[in-house]
């Protein structure tokens, strides 16, 4: 991508170096929009909870990874924390710099920044249209983890002073080690998003029947946004799992097209039992058995899959046949009870 063509994402994303739209970019953010007609009120409050450290005091040479599956509100969550710090009098709007890493086109097909776009960004983002600005940068980095050699950058904006928070759905192990090891003792604070349990529901609707509300969450999962649209729709909308899809494939597949994700996600959910076995997955879906390891490392990796329990959210065994009706059939209540983490 051309420095023109990179300059012209970041200042689509970046509203707020505008004085004009300061205030005002966050009444038409396609994510704060979507929250506000579907929000579920305690997974936005824990969000801000678990990021209020970033939004308390400017911390300069600091790393911050928000960690969490698709659909979860990591994007929405550091909007909030932008929103916060724009709004600051003592705030200069223009250190503040979005980065979305990755990007839809008008079909909902996902593209991501080649690595040496993500660096320029990083590292001169005047270069790719930021203006100008005194002190150190404040750096939102959105779905980091499917650029390779992310680690060693984010590491290089906190040695420089820069202030990085960024987001991710996929978290290598071995990433991470890099990251921890690259920069300063103390630097870096992992914080995690996670999808809502029963018990979490049950305990924000006390007055609700337990029978009614497990019934409910086997069937809309624990997604903040997968629970609003169930109790304002009556069930999960079309975009929402569309969205959740194109993630997962790039996530999973990563541009790939060796096993269709709903095949994949229906073939993981039928043989679930104790464990997830690799052979019997490999039969089903014609590959090798190392091929399956990778794309269930993988799952795993995007925090929708635990080897030895299951899918992580109930909606991920519906997904399928929410999205190829035609080829998959919807799964017993009692099988997801049984095989959701």
């Amino acid at each position: 991508m051309r420095n023109s063509e990179l300059a012209q994402v970041l200042r689509a994303a970046n509203p707020w170096w505008s004085r004009r739209r300061r205030a005002s970019w966050v009444l038409d953010d396609a994510d704060l929009a979507s929250r506000a007609r579907h929000e579920w009120a305690p997974a936005t409050t824990e969000a801000r909870s678990t990021l209020a450290t970033v939004t308390d005091r400017p911390r300069p040479g600091t790393v911050t990874l928000v960690v969490g599956m698709r659909g979860v509100g990591k994007t929405t969550a550091v909007k909030d924390v932008v929103a916060h710090l724009v709004a600051d009098p003592a705030t200069d709007p223009r250190r503040v710099v979005l980065v979305p890493v990755q990007l839809a086109d008008d079909a909902g097909a996902i593209s991501t920044l080649r690595p040496t776009d993500l660096a320029t960004a990083l590292r001169t983002p005047t270069r790719t249209g930021a203006p100008a600005c005194d002190g150190h940068r404040v750096l939102v980095v959105d779905e980091v983890g499917t650029v390779a050699g992310w680690p060693q950058m984010l590491a290089d904006a906190c040695r420089r002073g820069d202030q990085v928070l960024a987001t991710t759905s996929v978290l290598d192990p071995a990433d991470l080690a890099v990251l921890a090891s690259a920069v300063p003792a103390g630097a870096l604070a992992v914080r995690h998003l996670q999808p809502a349990s029963m018990s979490e529901l049950l305990l924000a609707q006390p007055a609700g029947r337990s029978g009614d509300v497990r019934a409910d969450y086997l069937r809309h999962g624990g997604l903040p946004r997968a629970i609003a649209e169930h109790r304002d729709l009556g069930d999960v909308g079309d975009e929402l799992v569309e969205r959740l899809a194109a993630g997962l494939h790039v996530d999973v597949c990563r541009g790939e097209d060796r096993c269709p994700l709903d095949v994949l996600l229906s073939a993981v959910c039928a043989t679930t039992d104790r464990f997830v076995e690799p052979e019997h997955l490999a039969h089903l879906l014609s590959l090798t058995t190392p091929e399956v390891g990778l794309l269930l490392s993988r799952l795993e990796q995007a925090h929708v899959l635990d080897p030895r329990r299951g899918l992580v959210d109930p909606l991920l065994h519906r997904l399928p046949s929410l999205l190829a009706p035609e080829r998959h059939t919807e799964p017993s209540t009692q099988h997801i009870a049984t095989f959701s983490h």
